[in-house]
């Protein structure tokens, strides 16, 4: 794996990481929806969910599979759990995305 390919692994994991713990902390207290640049985050931890699943399945993954040796079973595993995690992360960026569509207030701010 290439040194920039390393950087860019670590950083996706850390990020996606980094925001479903914000997201979990902004989730525990107050009756306040939080925002976070400037807009209301519905649905913490869903999508608290889905940023583990990205950060886990982009990151960590993408620097696991050069442990394996190439068709090897491990490699095989890792490919699926991945495969798994993305999935996860998907439908769950959907389930919080159409479940509160943006009001005509929000449109006319952004």
């Amino acid at each position: 794996m290439e040194p920039v390919d390393v950087v860019l692994a670590v950083v996706c994991a850390a990020a996606n990481l980094a925001m479903a713990t914000v997201l979990l902390v902004g989730s525990r207290g107050g009756v306040a929806v939080p925002r976070i640049f400037g807009r209301p985050q519905p649905l913490l931890r869903l999508r608290a969910a889905m940023h583990a699943c990205l950060g886990l399945g982009l990151g960590v993954g993408m620097l696991v599979k050069d442990a394996f040796p190439p068709d090897s079973t491990g490699d095989a595993v890792v490919f699926h759990v991945v495969r798994i995690l993305l999935v996860a992360g998907l439908v769950t960026a959907l389930l919080s995305a159409f479940r509160y569509p943006r009001s005509l207030s929000d449109k006319a701010a952004s």
